[in-house]
């Protein structure tokens, strides 16, 4: 056997040598050599500036902003610790790796869609942030008193500017912003920019202390608050309606939350549960929210705006009787 295998070698490379020449014998002494050569000098060669990544060299696309100026600075700090204090190095097969639990761990990113690498050392990143929809400010100084009449009672506790909350005798706990989710988002921008807050719809009625810091509330109801903020955002009641205020409220002996909206102009909207039921069995949730948004559309644009409907015409304003109107 040991012979075959002699022979099979001295055969067939004695064909490929006249196949192809002595190039192809050249060719491959030369690779055996490069492969050498880079064992040799890869360390001296990965260590050059242009393949050594900093901070100033990441592009992050379109960030909001809202987001800090150490963005980047903020995301790297959130690599594991063993890789923290290693230079970051564009020909590191691991690289990618590593960035993409960094930015994916910061709390203003939804997702990370993409990152790529470019020579010399730069590094480009595309991510989905969360987006903010609602503040919610915890300040127990809305009273409500869901009696049972046909409409609910909403009072006390709001300024003569309607978006501020007036002092209470109760424990003051500072606002914070949310994303669709009810996660709260970090707030450092909004704080040195507090003019900022009024971009977004305010949540009243939350009486649960704010977990510190970003991250999940923990509250369900501040997690339904939020993604009806979401929702009257996408169906424009916040920009067209004047909508600014979102307040939550419980029917006494109920656990479904219900929600009381107010205008700029202090015009009240009734619009009853987010997640709508119908005699105790879940509805077209859907349906019964999109009929409430054209209901709501239909009657400021009969009376020009929700602040100008009459008195009279107030129970136009209720929309929580859709909930248990077929669908049309």
């Amino acid at each position: 056997m040991p012979r075959l295998l002699k022979f099979l070698h001295y055969f067939l490379l004695g064909r490929a040598q006249r196949i192809f020449g002595a190039q192809a014998l050249t060719a491959l002494v030369l690779l055996g050599f490069g492969a050498s050569v880079w064992t040799t000098l890869r360390d001296d060669i990965c260590e050059q500036e242009v393949y050594i990544v900093k901070e100033k060299d990441f592009r992050v696309w379109n960030p909001p902003v809202w987001t800090s100026d150490r963005f980047v600075a903020e995301a790297l700090e959130l690599r594991a610790p063993e890789a923290r204090n290693e230079p970051l190095n564009s020909l590191d097969p691991n690289l990618i790796d590593h960035l993409l639990v960094a930015f994916e761990s910061h709390p203003w990113v939804e997702r990370v869609e993409s990152i790529e690498t470019r020579f010399p050392a730069r590094v480009d990143v595309k991510i989905r942030f969360k987006e903010p929809v609602a503040v919610v400010d915890p300040t127990p100084a809305i009273a409500v008193d869901w009696s049972d009449s046909a409409t609910p009672v909403f009072h006390g506790g709001e300024s003569e500017r309607g978006a501020e909350i007036a002092e209470s005798s109760g424990p003051v706990f500072e606002k914070y912003v949310v994303d669709a989710k009810g996660y709260r988002l970090p707030d450092e921008y909004f704080r040195a920019n507090p003019s900022a807050y009024r971009r977004f719809p305010i949540i009243l009625g939350i009486r649960s202390t704010p977990v510190s810091g970003a991250g999940q509330c923990g509250d369900p109801l501040v997690v339904e608050a939020a993604a009806f903020a979401r929702f009257l955002t996408v169906a424009d009641a916040i920009e067209k309606l004047g909508v600014n205020r979102i307040i939550v409220a419980k029917k006494r002996g109920e656990t479904t939350p219900v929600y009381c909206l107010k205008t700029e102009g202090n015009a009240t909207v009734y619009w009853g549960t987010f997640a709508a039921t119908k005699d105790g069995e879940p509805a077209d949730q859907d349906a019964v929210r999109q009929r409430k948004t054209r209901r709501l559309f239909a009657v400021a644009e009969k009376y020009g705006t929700l602040e100008d409907v009459p008195p009279e015409a107030a129970a136009e304003l209720d929309l929580s009787v859709e909930e248990n109107v077929a669908g049309k």
